[in-house]
């Protein structure tokens, strides 16, 4: 450990040495550039600003739960017809794992989400062909030696801890410049009204990564400034949010130009194309010019909010939960927590509009909260949330 240690001052003292002497060049932070298809590698600029090209490929929900737009990806590596893509944002909000229990990359929920719910909406058959599959790398967490776990076969996955301190993608080690891994949040995100990250005031969120935490139950994740969190979260909470990545093979065509951004926060933004028509390359571009792609709105509407839940203390440390049925609804999803901000809280989805909450703890005050879903296909879409109770157990 105290190697290691050594091992990532020294490259954090290597990158403060590069930021200094060249502090007006610009270079790729790799060595491998796709002329062809006119994107490269992540460049390093003035005062150690990273650029990152980016594309659109695949639609998901943004601006609202109900229509699709392009997905805005960062390219972090080019090589041949292979671009290595990160989410440009979090995309979604999913626990490492529905249950707190030891788990890894291989056995987590949110590694069957990426490679099943979210696959299937974010690409179309077509799209779906582009998506390389990867051998997927599970190290170890370097300050903990909590074990990583097999490596995996992967369509859609997330970064680990190493590669989110990788220079040639444009991260800057460990306890470095850390405004190169801020994420925004989508309104998609927003609008959902489920545990909002702390840093959401300036738009930011926490992300998961592959790597475990501190413990077997923890993933390591990186926080709303940017901060590498070794310890990590526990797998059920919901806080740290879903930034994927995937390797896509160029020569498909299923992508186009997306524009630039950069760590200081400056963007050129190209708009959105579909596929297979280039751009014009004497195009005048401008910084932060929005992005208004045409995208079909899906039929299924969010449900109505849940009315008059009610919450009976019961013998035997249990609370009955009770509520109007919500016309259209396939189900309902209900939590409960010991404070009111519904931190490391428990979730369950039921079907019917009563439930039973057992094995709480004597004299505690718990919360509860209730909202509907339909199905969009595989996809829930939640209505508000309900109001929250508050009972005290016997």
């Amino acid at each position: 450990m105290v190697i290691e240690k050594k091992k990532t001052l020294a490259v954090s003292f290597c990158f403060v040495i590069v930021f200094s002497i060249i502090p007006m060049l610009k270079f790729p932070l790799g060595n491998v550039k796709a002329a062809d298809y006119g994107i490269s590698n992540p460049l390093l600029g003035n005062e150690g600003v990273i650029t990152w090209d980016c594309i659109y490929f695949g639609n998901y929900y943004q601006s609202n739960s109900t229509t699709k737009e392009p997905i805005k990806w960062r390219v972090l590596s080019v090589k041949g017809d292979d671009a290595f893509l990160l989410a440009d944002r979090n995309m979604d909000y999913q626990p490492y794992n529905t249950e707190l229990k030891n788990v890894t990359w291989e056995t987590c929920t949110l590694r069957k989400w990426l490679n099943n719910n979210f696959y299937n909406a974010a690409f179309s058959a077509t799209e779906k062909s582009a998506v390389k599959t990867t051998v997927v790398v599970n190290e170890d967490n370097l300050e903990h030696r909590t074990e990583g776990g097999n490596n995996t076969n992967d369509k859609v996955y997330l970064l680990s801890a190493q590669e989110a301190m990788t220079l040639s993608y444009g991260f800057p080690p460990y306890n470095m410049s850390e405004k190169a891994r801020e994420a925004k949040n989508t309104k998609y995100i927003n609008e959902q009204g489920v545990n909002k990250g702390y840093g959401e005031w300036v738009g930011n969120g926490y992300w998961w990564l592959r790597t475990p935490g501190n413990q077997k139950n923890t993933a390591a994740v990186v926080n709303f400034s940017g901060y590498i969190v070794m310890d990590g979260d526990y797998v059920y909470s919901e806080s740290p949010y879903v930034r994927p990545v995937l390797h896509l093979n160029l020569s498909s065509g299923r992508w186009s130009k997306a524009g630039t951004v950069s760590s200081d926060g400056k963007e050129v933004v190209i708009p959105f194309k579909p596929p297979n028509q280039t751009v014009n390359p004497n195009q005048t571009l401008k910084p932060n010019q929005t992005v208004k792609p045409s995208a079909a709105p899906q039929k299924v509407k969010a449900p109505a909010r849940v009315k008059k839940l009610k919450v009976k203390n019961k013998k035997k440390k249990s609370v009955t939960l009770s509520w109007k049925k919500v016309v259209g609804a396939k189900g309902y999803w209900l939590q409960y927590a010991t404070n009111k901000k519904f931190k490391k809280k428990k979730s369950k989805f039921v079907k019917k509009t009563k439930y039973t909450v057992k094995k709480l703890k004597r004299k505690k005050k718990y919360y509860f909260r209730v909202r509907a879903y339909k199905l969009d296909g595989k996809k829930k879409v939640y209505g508000k949330w309900s109001g929250v109770k508050k009972v005290k157990i016997k």
